[in-house]
């Protein structure tokens, strides 16, 4: 058997942190190469650090021929964020990972998201019509067109990660679950705009065990992955319960259309999927509230810990 040596690709970021834990963990070589767009620093200990843009293709030419596997976590990631940077978003999201597939025979473990339904009632599976409400969306689902000529890439849609990834990597509090938790903290009340819509959630460190899982099986293909589907006021009611805050209820929905569930019966079917069910939503919002209230960040109001804030202030 040939031995094992991952690239993570965008491997310094929130998905990263965790994904790399997990490397290290099962002692499996591997590097991380990222530009550093979400960071301003890579100090984690263990494996390769190579500074690089997945725009690059000279240089990553030269890296991947290293690599039995690439975990492709390289984007623009969220609606407000690539509506700042479209052509950015299209060469980073979409081009580069048709790049990818047209010069890398390894595996490719790509993440692609559950935001490609876009507004849905229907229980979606994977041959379920797509529906993409931003370019954010648009890009994912052409990258995934362009990896179903790979004979070797699996596709994973991902529901909405909350929790905290690691150690090192930069906490998000743009993300619904740890938005609420982050506000309920903060200032003891929560809004919610509507509360109807649904989403499929997944904590970070699942997201990560799931991507590592891959590089040993051999499926490919689009597969979605998540832990569970709920209500955003399902969420608000179980931070409630966890913080004590109060909940305030517009009624309305806010910018955010998407509005949408899915099953993972073919991801467990095919053995795809690896989630540690003690990671539920209830772990990720003590896991937030404990680190905020530990007083461990100064200043939660920071562009650092919000992507379209932060990619507002980038030149890419």
């Amino acid at each position: 058997m040939i031995k094992k040596k991952v690239l993570v690709v965008g491997g310094a970021g929130f998905v990263g942190g965790a994904v790399t834990d997990i490397l290290k963990e099962k002692k499996i070589p591997y590097a991380v190469y990222d530009n550093l767009l979400y960071e301003d620093r890579y100090l984690k200990p263990g494996g390769d650090f190579i500074f690089g843009d997945v725009r690059d293709a000279n240089k990553l030419k030269k890296v991947l021929k290293n690599y039995t596997d690439v975990i492709w976590l390289a984007a623009i990631v969220g609606d407000g964020a690539c509506y700042l940077h479209p052509l950015a978003s299209v060469e980073i999201n979409e081009k580069a990972v048709a790049w990818l597939s047209k010069n890398y025979r390894g595996r490719i473990i790509f993440t692609s998201s559950c935001s490609t339904y876009g507004s849905n009632s229907e229980l979606l599976h994977e041959e379920s019509p797509l529906n993409p409400l931003s370019l954010y969306a648009t890009t994912k689902i052409n990258a995934e067109r362009h990896l179903k000529n790979h004979p070797n890439a699996i596709m994973l849609r991902l529901g909405t990660a909350f929790g905290v990834s690691d150690t090192y990597s930069r906490l998000r509090v743009d993300l619904l679950v740890n938005t609420l938790t982050a506000a309920a903290i903060q200032k003891g009340v929560i809004t919610v705009f509507g509360g109807s819509q649904r989403r499929p959630l997944i904590h970070v460190q699942n997201i990560a065990q799931t991507l590592v899982h891959n590089t040993h099986t051999t499926k490919t293909g689009v597969y979605n992955i998540a832990s569970g589907n709920f209500e955003v006021n399902e969420i608000a009611h179980l931070v409630q319960k966890e913080t004590r805050c109060k909940i305030q209820n517009t009624g309305n929905r806010f910018e955010d259309n998407r509005h949408y569930w899915v099953t993972v019966k073919k991801a467990e079917k095919d053995k795809v999927i690896s989630i540690n069910n003690k990671k539920n939503v209830i772990f990720g919002i003590r896991q937030v509230a404990a680190l905020l209230s530990s007083g461990r960040i100064k200043d939660l109001e920071n562009d650092l810990y919000s992507n379209i804030k932060h990619v507002a202030k980038s030149k890419i």
